[in-house]
């Protein structure tokens, strides 16, 4: 009877696949996960410094030296940043910005699928959401319901572009479940009465926040599977000389942003410009980096290395 069920549990999860391999080959492997997201610079270039930056404060995340220049770093770089681990090799599907995001995360999910014969994967992170109200379904939100949600979000499809794409997203992710991915996505940031239907693609993981004063911020619904850290602080790491090297973001004390990668080293400024501009960088920066898309890869990186540890820094 054991067996019977360790082997169901196997089919079902195949992340559990993965840990259930013996510790020295668990050891050797380097996993294959790719990020569905957008990033830093965009397929196309940039025209110009100025399109640079006016691109830049669209999609960038942070301006951590107080320059008046966002870094480089666009919402897909903070999410392979929290899940990086030397044994993870990531594999990145840009959003174009002058495409519509549902559009072109379908169009991505296509073309993973496509290559899973000759470039499989291990894991997905899509950190985006395509969330409504809770309240937009008839009945209280049940898992045992979703097969009705599916046909909803497939009626509203028929009406409004955006959520057929959702609907071809849900089943283009429950497709690539069926090939062994895990699929790592978000519970959405709408709050208490939100949901986001990507949730309804069978055999996804969707994941919370696991800080409870982020309630009201961060959905949590029966679609919820596991909860994680949600919310990271940036902060500066120095060598034993106090020179700064750069800033963390996971709390593991190794340098994620390196400082040649900041925007006021970055851009060639002259030595008295970098001299001002190391005042500015701060021990700890001042906004938190806050939502779902945080947690997803917090908990695909606890899922495959829970129980490692990494005794040394390497390089980001």
């Amino acid at each position: 009877m054991r067996l019977a069920i360790f082997l169901l549990l196997l089919t079902v999860n195949p992340l559990i696949t993965l840990l259930a391999q013996p510790l020295q080959a668990l050891d050797q492997r380097v996993y294959k996960v790719a990020i569905l997201d957008r990033f830093y610079p965009r397929l196309d270039g940039f025209g110009s410094d100025e399109d640079r930056s006016r691109h830049s404060w669209l999609y960038g995340m942070v301006d951590i030296d107080n320059d008046q220049v966002k870094e480089p770093f666009y919402h897909g770089d903070i999410v392979r940043m929290i899940a990086t681990h030397p044994r993870i090799t990531f594999i990145t599907y840009p959003i174009q910005d002058d495409r519509a995001p549902m559009s072109e995360i379908r169009r991505n999910l296509q073309k993973i699928y496509a290559r899973l014969q000759i470039q499989p994967l291990d894991a997905l992170v899509l950190s985006w959401e395509s969330s409504t109200l809770i309240s937009s379904f008839d009945k209280p939100l049940q898992r045992e319901n979703v097969d009705e949600y599916k046909k909803m979000i497939y009626a509203m499809g028929r009406k409004d572009p955006v959520w057929a794409d959702t609907y071809e997203i849900i089943r283009w992710l429950e497709k690539i479940v069926d090939h062994g991915v895990a699929v790592y996505t978000i519970s959405g940031n709408g709050g208490r009465g939100m949901v986001n239907t990507f949730s309804f693609a069978d055999g996804v993981v969707t994941v919370g926040a696991s800080e409870y004063e982020l309630r009201h911020y961060i959905a949590d619904n029966p679609f919820v599977d596991v909860h994680a850290q949600a919310a990271y602080e940036l902060r500066r790491v120095d060598d034993a000389e106090g020179n700064i090297l750069g800033y963390d973001i996971n709390g593991d004390q190794c340098v994620d942003i390196r400082r040649e990668r900041l925007s006021s080293v970055g851009y060639g400024q002259k030595d008295e410009e970098k001299q001002w501009s190391e005042k500015q960088w701060p021990e700890k920066y001042w906004r938190l980096l806050i939502g779902s898309s945080f947690a997803a890869p917090a908990a695909l990186r606890s899922a495959l290395f829970s129980d490692l540890e990494i005794n040394d820094c390497y390089q980001r």
